[in-house]
C-alpha cells in the first residue's frame, strides 16, 4: 500500500487501496453483500440512510469484528472474498494524513452503539463526515480487538460512485464452538 502524491487527492493525502479483502455477513445476506445497507441501519462510519461497506484486510480481522455480535446473537455468519479496485481512502494510522482534515483516530476507538443508544452521534461518525468531506472513497480503522489488524470501510462503490467491489471466491461458513471459539470453514 502506498500513499497518493497530493496532486491525485487535491492537496489530501489519501491512500491507494486495492486487492482481496474479505466481508463477514449474515449468510443470509450471501446474495447482497456488496449492497448498501438499508436506510434504517446504522454503524461505526455511517448514519441511517449513509452508504457504508465494512470488509477486512484478513479472515482473523473479519471474525475479531463479527465475534462479539455472533456470541450475542448465535445467528449464521460467513466470510465472503472481495476484489477491491483502487479506492482513495483516509488511513486513520496516518496521524499527519488525520490531521490535516480535522480526524481524531481516538473518537474511532470508543464504542458507537451506547452513544446511539442514548440519542447521541458516536463519536466515530465525526471522523467518517470528514473523511467523506474529503473526497475520500472510505476510512481504515484500526481492530480494537486484534492488535494490527485493520479494516476497510468504503463510502462508495460501484453503482455509488466508488472503485469496484466484486464477489472473488466462494463464502466460507464462521462457526461458534461450543466453548465461544469462532472459527472458519467448519460447519457445526
Amino acid at each position: 500500500m502506498m500513499a497518493v502524491p497530493p496532486a491525485l487527492g487535491s492537496g489530501i493525502p489519501f491512500r491507494k487501496v486495492e486487492g482481496r479483502f474479505v466481508r463477514a455477513v449474515l449468510a443470509d445476506r450471501a446474495g447482497d453483500v456488496v449492497a448498501p445497507p438499508g436506510p434504517l441501519s446504522a454503524g461505526r462510519y455511517h448514519r441511517p440512510g449513509q452508504a457504508a461497506l465494512y470488509m477486512s484486510a484478513t479472515v482473523d480481522g473479519a471474525i475479531a469484528a463479527v465475534s462479539k455480535y455472533m456470541r450475542a446473537d448465535r445467528l449464521p455468519r460467513i466470510i465472503v472474498p472481495l476484489l477491491v479496485g483502487e479506492a482513495l481512502v483516509i488511513d486513520q494510522r496516518e496521524a499527519d494524513a488525520c490531521r490535516g482534515i480535522g480526524i481524531d483516530p481516538t473518537l474511532s476507538s470508543f464504542p458507537w452503539q451506547p452513544a446511539l443508544a442514548a440519542g447521541q452521534d458516536p463519536p466515530s461518525w465525526r471522523n467518517a463526515d470528514a473523511a467523506r468531506a474529503a473526497g475520500a472513497d472510505g476510512i481504515i480503522d484500526c481492530s480494537r480487538t486484534m492488535p494490527g489488524a485493520w479494516h476497510l470501510n468504503l463510502f462508495r462503490w460501484n453503482g455509488l460512485g466508488g472503485p469496484s467491489v466484486t464477489v472473488c471466491g466462494e463464502a466460507v461458513p464462521l462457526s461458534l464452538l461450543p466453548e465461544g471459539t469462532i472459527v472458519a470453514g467448519v460447519s457445526g
